[in-house]
Parts: C-alpha cells; sequence; structure tokens
C-alpha cells in the first residue's frame, strides 16, 4: 500500500513538472526581453574564410540571428528573413550567426542553398558569441538600433509581419 501511494504522489510531481514545463515552453516562443543596452562588438568568421564583425553594419539596423540546420524554427524563419533582407537591405543588416558548435558545415551550406539566403552567414564554432549574447534557446533573435543598442530580444521564430513590427520604428 505504502508502494503504491509513493507510486501515485511521484506520478502527481512528475506531472505537475511536466505541465510547467511546457507552460514555461509555450510562455518562450516569441516572449522578447528588452535590455537595451550597447550591443558587443564580435568578429566571426563567414563561409567563405572571410570575417565579419557587428561594427560593420553600424549606422544600419541589425537583426542579429542564432540558428542551426536542424533547428524547425529555423528553417521556418529564414525563408521570412531573406525576403525581408531583399526589401530592406540598404537600412537593414541581417547576420545570421549559426551555432556551429552543435551544428555541422556541410548541413549549414546545405541549408544555405535550399533557402537562398544572400545575408551573410557567421560561424559561431566555439559558442562564444551565443554565449555573449544569451541566446541558450534556437532561433534567438536580436534587434539592434542605428546605433548599435539592443532594442528587442525574441526568443522563436519570426516572420515578415513581425519583423515589420519591430523594425519599421527604428528605420
Amino acid at each position: 500500500m505504502r508502494k503504491w501511494l509513493i507510486g501515485i504522489a511521484v506520478a502527481v510531481v512528475i506531472g505537475f513538472v511536466a505541465v510547467e514545463l511546457g507552460s514555461t515552453f509555450q510562455d518562450s516562443q516569441q516572449r522578447e526581453i528588452v535590455r537595451s543596452v550597447q550591443a558587443t562588438d564580435f568578429t566571426l568568421p563567414t563561409l567563405d574564410n572571410k570575417e565579419q564583425s557587428l561594427s560593420e553594419a553600424r549606422g544600419k539596423v541589425v537583426i542579429l540571428n542564432f540558428w542551426a540546420s536542424w533547428c524547425e524554427p529555423c528553417k521556418t524563419e529564414m525563408p521570412h528573413f531573406q525576403t525581408y533582407y531583399e526589401q530592406h537591405q540598404n537600412d537593414v543588416e541581417i547576420l545570421a550567426v549559426n551555432f556551429t558548435k552543435k551544428d555541422q558545415i556541410t548541413q549549414v551550406k546545405k541549408f544555405i542553398e535550399q533557402h537562398e539566403l544572400t545575408f551573410p552567414i557567421l560561424l559561431d564554432d566555439i559558442g562564444e558569441t551565443s554565449v555573449m549574447y544569451g541566446a541558450f534557446a534556437l532561433p534567438t533573435t536580436i534587434i539592434i538600433d542605428r546605433e548599435g543598442k539592443i532594442v528587442h530580444e525574441i526568443l522563436g521564430s519570426l516572420d515578415e509581419a513581425l519583423l515589420d513590427e519591430y523594425i519599421e520604428p527604428l528605420l
């Protein structure tokens, strides 16, 4: 009888934890965090063995996106980023930082070809930049204004309407 009661208690606790984790995960989808601090500069390699720094985009609104080729929400949002980039590249720079520490270059290249991406793809092979920006869930998008200040942090995938909502006021 006692083992039966312990089993029920454990099941209730596990159920409660599962519900809370599910709720937390659901809440994290499209949750925005606002810091309004100066973005820390970084330099990362690109797929073509060049280097690109965040500071090179100063004067434009920057969409700093952390992603991986195996991330399903990343696959959903990338076509939206490409369309947005094609329409706004004079005022907006997209820096797509691949979490290369947990990805494979061959898969990254395949992903870029498949989605016909033309904006800069940066490789965070040791994960330092992702950690520096707190990108612990993928995708994470950081919106940086023309002066280099972080104005929005979004967890979860974005579409063109949401990009407009976040970026239009900054243009």
